[in-house]
């Protein structure tokens, strides 16, 4: 399931970003500050980005296995990932993903949280 919303609105904040080239990959995008979330999407901008999996790392040692398994198109975001748990103070989030365009560009992965 993919959500159409490039810009998302309301109460969603970006808490992070990051580039991702043509290959499959593992990256980490590191969240600062000590702030708690409830759910977090991941968009999607200029290229096509082929997640695999989601690992939510949080501040007190726990972590939560997301399984994505989806291409998201440009201007997209994954379906919305409600968080486990009462301490959700999240520190990193690890993506394994494939960046799927024949382009040079690469493609940016941003991480919004509510």
């Amino acid at each position: 399931m993919v959500a159409a919303c490039a810009t998302p609105a309301g109460a969603w904040t970006q808490i992070g970003a990051r580039d991702v080239r043509d290959r499959t990959d593992r990256d980490v995008i590191v969240v600062e500050g000590p702030r708690q979330f409830e759910r977090i999407k991941l968009c999607v901008y200029r290229n096509p980005v082929h997640f695999y999996d989601v690992d939510v790392f949080y501040r007190n040692g726990g972590h939560q296995d997301v399984s994505v398994r989806a291409r998201i198109n440009p201007g997209e975001c994954t379906r919305v990932i409600d968080l486990n748990g009462d301490d959700r103070n999240i520190t990193r989030v690890a993506l394994v993903y494939e960046e799927t365009s024949f382009r040079r560009r690469s493609a940016t992965v941003r991480l919004f949280a509510e």
